[in-house]
């Protein structure tokens, strides 16, 4: 917030000292050590520890996977590097963060104890020095988790590894190329340990090293992890599954299915003999004991429905069609669509539960969508529908659902992606879907959601399974115990209970806008009045969201309330129905009712009028008007920030442009020569000639330069670059009453504070979440900090905690972070 001192207290301050804050009485009750609460009234918040706040849920849940030793221990994770564990079922979760997306989990076969989660090597080309795929192990049931591959002693680079686009191979001796995609304990022998992996192919091409690259890898640990030796290459790029197969062939043998073929292979020998296979593309395969089953793609060919599920009773020799059931009210000719849903129960395998997405007619006539699970019984003879939706209710009324369910209806979840059944229990299946996790007990007569509290008052609570990417909190000036969470994908949430409980804020909202809200103010002489920005593009300025065509398709615009945000109506005269506003600044030096606000891809828009009426105001910008942030200090200055993007396919560099005449004209505001990727904006509230820009890097002779943190102390004339320029800096924030601390959160699994301007810096010890996003002081209590990220919502705890405090990897090397 870059507002004038006073009015900036009194935003994130409001008036009235009431005691402790209700947020902060209640995360400590929620921990049950009253002794905290002593602490934290002397001001001590050494021994509270980091909690994520929010409704739950939100965004999309991956591989529910179950203990076969307790059905009660699951894990699941997101696409956006959160995984999750529960030990009573899924009525509570806790976050932990492996450095980078999980790719698969695995229970030890013997050892109650030992679980195995397997982290993806690539995920976005903009997120670099994420070649390295790692293989964890816990020993105590998910508490604390060590690297086993690769190999640590024998690593080649151990400093700042995210910032370096480096392969595997150059990073630790005797790793692969390549990213972990399942990871299997033989049940015989819990010592031997196979990996399946796929080529990091984009990476691979930026390194221009594609020698070996095209194929999928067997590897193989006969020693608990100590040692790795490829097996075989494999038909195939993607690996699907890995079945031990010892319990016959005693001398070593395993069967591997990739996503074209199934073969057998000697551990000792290498031998690939190819096992038939009904169809030539899986999508997904799932087993137990001697039943395999395949899930691949319908088709409508011939008159006929071709492809879906297959299963094998004799360990993949010969595979039988069961689509009985499956194909039952479809539309013409339509046929079903399959995600990864397929979950096989391990002891009775008879019993096997896949999703799908059925088109059916509507009473009208029209092609809709029914969301599926169907289950069998009898080894896919025939299936049955355990639950059913269409895009507004639950067909098969069996369905308890929270906050999403309420807001959106059951479409906007769709069918699950993946699903998970107990290994021992064929009544207990877990569903993860796009927003949601859910579960049934009773083999699918009744299901439940398992991704939030529903509370008595009708609002909602995490229940710690939060997937969520949050741009802001937002400070009520009159009320202590009301705020605002600006979030991707499900719009904007407020609380009027100091975060016990979280409502939807989306009434009067246009549906089309509802995707993401990028930015909340209120207005601090109103009682009630708040404005917010919304857009249905979301996770800008990522450089993945730049499309080839632009922006044009999106739809956004300007939202006020007069009742604290529990209704809203838009007030977009001016503006385009295809705008995506990202800021909004009220002009608080002036009584004229002055706004701005910016608008992603077409710049600065103004309103004179109280936001009734706005006007474009770009004269003087460049040809990059990726606006994203809109400033002003405290003598009336304003500054546009412009974020670096793409222009038909085309780096288009970053920059700020500042304003003396109220936005009539804009001149360029000089940055260092180097830096092109300023990502955020912090101005001093006391000082407006000092600033602070944080700043993405850019490739550069293979690696990146000119990130980090620059600070001027002269309005821009010169800068000084006060944080490590390899590093993606997402946001900087202040302290409010000591403008000498700085804080920064960033993309790369780490935040920091700062005594003294920047100029030196200390990790805040006890956070770890791979994309972080902003940082908000908490004013109410001095020493906390909200942390937003890019999918683990909002992470709220102490600056300072004990040295080296505890983040889910106890080997990491420190330069890896």
């Amino acid at each position: 917030m870059n507002l004038p001192f006073f009015t900036y207290f009194r935003t994130v301050c409001p008036s009235g000292k009431n005691g402790v804050c209700m947020l902060f009485f209640l995360l400590l009750i929620a921990g049950g050590k009253s002794q905290e609460v002593k602490q934290a009234d002397k001001g001590s918040v050494g021994a509270v520890k980091w909690r994520v706040i929010g409704p739950g849920g939100g965004g999309g849940v991956f591989l529910p996977t179950i203990s076969p030793f307790d059905d009660q221990l699951v894990l699941t994770h997101c696409d956006m590097t959160g995984a999750y564990i529960s030990h009573n079922g899924g009525k509570d979760w806790r976050i932990f963060n492996l450095w980078t997306v999980p790719n698969d989990f695995a229970f030890d076969p013997v050892n109650p104890n030992v679980l195995y989660t397997a982290t993806h090597g690539y995920q976005y080309a903009e997120d670099r020095g994420s070649g390295m795929s790692m293989l964890y192990r816990s020993e105590d049931k998910g508490k604390h988790w060590r690297i086993i591959y690769p190999a640590l002693n024998e690593i080649k680079k151990a400093d700042h590894l995210q910032s370096l686009d480096l392969l595997p191979s150059q990073i630790a001796v005797g790793a692969w190329d390549a990213t972990i995609e399942k990871v299997a304990v033989d049940p015989r022998n819990n010592k031997k340990i196979y990996l399946g992996l796929a080529p990091l192919k984009a990476l691979l091409v930026r390194n221009k090293q594609q020698e070996d690259s095209g194929s999928a890898l067997l590897v193989l640990s006969a020693d608990y992890g100590k040692r790795w030796k490829k097996i075989a290459s494999l038909p195939g790029q993607h690996v699907k599954a890995i079945f031990p197969d010892n319990m016959l062939h005693p001398s070593g043998e395993v069967i591997v299915f990739t996503d074209s073929a199934c073969v057998r292979i000697n551990e000792q020998t290498g031998k690939l003999t190819r096992l038939p296979l009904p169809v030539k593309h899986l999508i997904a395969i799932a087993g137990g004991k001697n039943s395999m089953y395949i899930q691949s793609a319908f088709r409508y060919e011939n008159g006929k429905i071709t492809g879906g599920m297959y299963v094998s009773r004799d360990r993949g020799k010969n595979w039988v069609q069961i689509n009985s059931g499956l194909l039952t009210n479809l539309a013409g000719n339509q046929v079903p669509s399959l995600s990864q849903g397929l979950a096989v129960c391990e002891s009775q395998p008879e019993v096997a539960y896949i999703s799908t997405t059925n088109p059916v007619l509507s009473e009208n006539g029209a092609v809709e969508k029914t969301y599926c699970i169907f289950k069998t019984v009898n080894g896919g003879e025939s299936w049955k529908p355990v639950l059913l939706s269409s895009g507004k209710e639950y067909l098969t009324h069996n369905y308890k659902g929270s906050w999403l369910d309420h807001s959106y209806g059951p479409g906007w979840g769709g069918s699950p992606i993946n699903l998970g059944v107990a290994p021992g229990n064929p009544d207990i299946c877990f569903a993860g879907d796009n927003g949601r996790c859910y579960k049934t007990t009773d083999g699918g007569k009744n299901w439940e959601q398992v991704y939030s509290r529903n509370l008595p008052d009708s609002t909602y609570a995490s229940n710690g399974l939060d997937v969520t990417t949050c741009y802001g909190v937002h400070f009520d000036p009159f009320d202590k115990n009301h705020f605002f969470i600006c979030y991707t994908d499900i719009g904007l949430f407020h609380t009027f209970n100091g975060g016990a409980g979280w409502s939807h804020s989306i009434t009067g909202i246009p549906e089309a806008w509802q995707n993401t809200c990028y930015d909340v103010a209120f207005d601090p002489k109103i009682n009630g009045r708040v404005w917010s920005v919304w857009a249905n593009a979301h996770d800008l300025p990522r450089e993945k969201m730049f499309g080839f065509f632009g922006f044009g398709r999106y739809a956004g615009g300007v939202a006020v309330s007069d009742d604290d945000g529990r209704t809203w109506h838009k007030t977009n005269t001016g503006i385009p129905e295809n705008a995506i506003c990202t800021t909004i600044l009220l002009d608080t030096l002036s009584n004229s009712g002055t706004m701005y606000v910016s608008v992603f891809d077409q710049g600065v828009y103004k309103s004179s009028d109280g936001g009734k009426s706005w006007e474009k105001k770009n004269n003087g910008l460049g040809r990059n008007l990726f606006a994203w942030q809109v400033r002003q200090n405290r003598k009336g200055r304003l500054f546009v920030l412009l974020s670096r993007g793409l222009q038909a396919g085309k780096i288009v560099d970053g920059a700020i442009y500042f304003s003396d005449d109220a936005a009539e004209t804009w001149k360029k505001l000089p940055l260092p020569a180097e830096v092109n990727g300023p990502h955020d904006l912090l101005i001093d509230p006391l000082n407006g000639d000092t600033m602070y820009v944080s700043c993405w890097p850019h490739a550069a002779a293979g690696q990146d330069a000119d990130g980090g943190l620059i600070r001027t102390e002269d309005g821009g004339l010169t800068w000084k670059s006060v944080f490590d320029k390899r590093i993606r800096v997402n946001a900087a924030g202040m302290d409010p009453t000591r403008h000498r601390k700085i804080f920064i959160n960033t993309f790369q699994n780490a935040a920091f504070q700062s005594e003294d301007y920047g100029e030196t810096w200390k990790r805040i010890e006890g956070y770890r979440f791979k994309w972080g996003q902003r940082v908000i002081p908490d004013i109410h209590h001095p020493g906390m900090l909200y942390l937003t990220t890019y999918g683990g919502s909002v992470y709220y705890g102490p600056v300072q905690t004990a040295r080296g405090a505890f983040t889910d990897i106890e080997n990491m090397p420190e330069g890896w972070w």
